[in-house]
């Protein structure tokens, strides 16, 4: 168990890093946050608070699911799917902090890491992960 907590507070902590970024750089973002992407423009935006603190807790949600879920639910270790949506979590914090910001970039390719991670992911689920 106290095991299971070292990967709950490592993303959960990776989360609100990127959480107390974006409190550092408050009075630089904008009122009204980009939150989603469509064709490499903002089809979406809900208020700085929201933006800054919303993902943060759907993903320590997600985290806390994962360990309630029942073991019929789950294809993966837990402990690998919490470090996963750690990592996916913060990875999409970042970049809408840095759009936010007045970087542009292209959103497609920077959210390629994800979409690649989360191949790995299903490929570990499937063919490594001892059951």
């Amino acid at each position: 168990m106290q095991s299971n907590r070292r990967y709950d507070s490592f993303a959960i902590g990776l989360m609100g890093l990127v959480t107390l970024v974006s409190l550092a750089f408050w009075t630089e973002l904008p009122a009204d946050m980009a939150i989603h992407w469509s064709g490499g423009a903002p089809d979406n935006v809900v208020s700085k608070p929201l933006a800054v603190f919303g993902l943060l807790a759907l993903g320590i949600g997600t985290v806390v699911f994962v360990r309630l879920a029942p073991p019929s639910l789950r294809n993966a270790d837990p402990n690998t799917t919490i470090l996963f949506i750690g990592g996916v979590f913060a990875w999409a914090q970042g970049l809408v902090l840095v759009w936010n910001l007045g970087y542009r970039f292209n959103m497609g390719l920077a959210v390629l890491p994800i979409l690649i991670l989360a191949a790995v992911f299903v490929v570990y689920t499937r063919l490594g992960y001892p059951r």
